[in-house]
């Protein structure tokens, strides 16, 4: 035997880790798991959005296109927030709560016709909290169903987001018949927004674009907002048409941020018992085995 074959017999020394030793292989059911059940899901996008949408209404504070009376108090307000939220170093939940607050001040100020969104204090008024609830709860209960697909108590939430969406669909429902065009044509786009939301009902084996299903609802839900704004505050300037629009789009802004942290809220609440979820199907079912053709060399016997 040569030297190289007693240091193979020789055992290892304390401490030092064998190369031939394999890391333990991801089984294929974990993997699987944490797609249908995922932890944390978007924790990075929540930082990113926060840090976007507070630069956005910053932005807005010094705009005077967006800001023509130059008091910039809760744009700068709403910002800080944001801001503050995205890069603090915050738990999941933490940071999912305080997204979903800073987004439900931004659409009830502009209720009030103060802060960033404050076109809906001028165009629908009270009704405008419908609208928030609506571009909200839905959007959030999308992302959740999308994420959690194979969990059971992924679509009565989704149902809940529904039955909460009924009082905005009935004050929609009566823009159809407005005098303005553009009131009719965005209340439809709105009631048909509020339709895809059925497409949550799908098998747990259909997946769902939740993220641009979500920022679809948003947008066509704040586009009636800006239908009434410009059609009752008589928009006469480009700078007041750009205030309305930076208003509306605000609205919007401030709805995504607060259905992204509803969306982070729920998945913190959910997760471990969405984890419990058997990713493999019952026996009974999985699709029965095709019966085989007989072949050339079966005898008459066989067949028989």
């Amino acid at each position: 035997m040569t030297p190289d074959d007693f240091d193979a017999l020789r055992p290892p020394e304390r401490g030092a880790r064998s190369e031939s030793i394999a890391p333990r292989p991801l089984l294929a059911s974990e993997a699987l798991k944490d797609e249908l059940a995922p932890v944390e899901p978007l924790r990075r996008a929540a930082v990113v959005g926060a840090l976007t949408a507070g630069a956005f209404l910053g932005a807005m504070g010094f705009a005077p296109a967006w800001n023509p009376a130059g008091k910039p108090w809760a744009e700068l307000a709403c910002s800080a927030a944001l801001i503050g939220f995205g890069t603090a170093p915050l738990s999941y939940a933490t940071r999912a709560i305080g997204l979903l607050v800073c987004g439900l001040v931004v659409g009830l100020a502009g209720v009030a016709g103060i802060g960033p969104a404050s076109v809906l204090g001028y165009s629908v008024g009270e009704w405008g909290v419908l609208s928030l609830i609506a571009a909200v709860a839905l959007p959030a209960a999308l992302l959740f169903r999308s994420h959690y697909r194979a969990y059971g108590g992924a679509r009565p939430i989704l149902a809940a987001a529904l039955v909460l969406c009924g009082p905005f669909a009935i004050f929609t429902g009566f823009g159809l018949n407005a005098d303005s065009p553009l009131i009719a044509v965005t209340s439809g786009v709105a009631l048909v927004a509020l339709g895809l939301g059925l497409l949550g009902f799908m098998g747990s084996q259909a997946a769902l674009a939740g993220g641009a299903l979500a920022a679809v609802i948003v947008a066509a839900i704040a586009s009636p907002v800006a239908a009434h704004a410009a059609a009752r505050l008589e928009l006469t300037s480009p700078l007041e048409w750009l205030s309305a629009l930076g208003s509306s789009l605000a609205f919007a802004v401030g709805c995504g941020v607060a259905s992204l942290g509803g969306f982070q809220l729920l998945a913190s609440r959910h997760w471990v018992r969405a984890r419990a979820v058997d990713v493999h199907p019952p026996r009974n079912e999985l699709p029965a085995p095709a019966p085989s053709a007989p072949s050339l060399t079966d005898t008459w016997n066989d067949r028989r």
